[in-house]
């Protein structure tokens, strides 16, 4: 009981620390500037941007389906939409990523076997950052070149070696010598719940071993996470038509990256705060206003949020499982 209450303090305390960069942000931009920003936006052209953002997640869908196909499950197109979603929308809410924790078990569920499905959603993620780097890399040499500043190059040269080394691991362990290496300390081990970890960290790497070494399969899920980030990029660049600034795709492109980048330490719920701090600071790097950067860094994050927080809620509800209900299934796979 002290726990949950502990870690719902800790969600409210994050969330208020979120709101408070947001009122920084505004307030240093002007809030009367800002407002005004906000009240000429096209709401036309935001409807738009969130036709646009909505058709990124036909290309995570079928991503999504291609990863599961080596499982010899086959999950319908609908059902895995339902799955990534909410877990979409859940990591809005649920700490430390646990939205992934409950697409695993959701996939567990279809009949996916849990090392695989850790694998799956693992590359999932590596193939999001992976786009990012490969979409936003343009801009960094053409728009900026030389003038790049250091944060953005080391943020790039971290992001890349982190997409590298899983796949240069799979590729110099051919033979899979770690997948006996995990079955061994297993065997050796004495501990019930050390050898229930190692049995599952081998089938997780031997899923991904399977994932990653079909070459076909990794050129087309690579094609497919271009296609989600180039339409959320696009997404976002009709929001900055919208409001009127006067900016290329490039930048746009650049911002989203780095803005999901700074994602990936759930520092607030849904980042809130943290992704409109980093896309507005890109933009205004190419000079654009800073209200103006910071009502498109707000007004893109809130369209996302509120489609993936609408639909995958409704994903949720028809899955059929409460959010309670996930954590303990999550609780109950996790070694002890």
């Amino acid at each position: 009981m002290k726990k949950n209450r502990g870690a719902g303090k800790y969600r409210w305390l994050s969330l208020g620390t979120g709101i408070g960069i947001l009122a920084l942000l505004v307030y240093f931009a002007g809030f009367e500037r800002f407002i005004g920003v906000i009240r000429r936006a096209s709401p036309g052209l935001m409807a738009a941007a969130v036709l646009v953002y909505a058709s990124s997640w036909i290309f995570r869908t079928w991503r999504l389906k291609q990863l599961t196909r080596p499982s010899g499950i086959n999950l319908r197109v609908f059902d895995l939409f339902k799955y990534h979603i909410s877990g979409y929308a859940l990591n809005s809410f649920l700490p430390a990523k646990l939205g992934d924790a409950a697409t695993v078990v959701y996939l567990k569920l279809g009949g996916i076997n849990l090392g695989r499905a850790v694998a799956i959603i693992f590359q999932t993620r590596i193939l999001d950052l992976l786009a990012i780097v490969l979409l936003s890399t343009p801009a960094v040499i053409l728009v900026l070149g030389r003038s790049a500043p250091g944060w953005i190059v080391t943020t790039f040269i971290f992001c890349a070696l982190i997409v590298a080394a899983p796949l240069v691991m799979v590729a110099l362990d051919r033979k899979r010598y770690t997948v006996r290496i995990f079955e061994r300390l297993g065997k050796k081990s004495g501990n019930r719940m050390f050898q229930l970890a190692a049995e599952k960290a081998g089938d997780t790497y031997q899923g991904y071993h399977e994932i990653v070494s079909d070459p076909l399969l990794l050129a087309g899920s690579i094609f497919l996470s271009l296609g989600a980030w180039g339409v959320e990029g696009s997404a976002g660049f009709v929001v900055s038509r919208a409001v009127g600034a006067q900016v290329s795709f490039l930048p746009v492109i650049l911002a989203v990256a780095i803005g999901n980048i700074g994602k990936a330490a759930p520092a607030t719920p849904g980042s809130v705060g943290i992704y409109e701090s980093i896309f507005a600071a890109v933009l205004v790097l190419f000079g654009v206003p800073f209200e103006m950067a910071l009502a498109v860094a707000i007004l893109d994050h809130l369209l996302k949020k509120l489609f993936n927080v609408t639909v995958g809620g409704l994903a949720t509800i028809r899955i059929g499982i409460r959010p309670d209900q996930i954590r303990k299934m999550v609780d109950d796979q996790s070694p002890q």
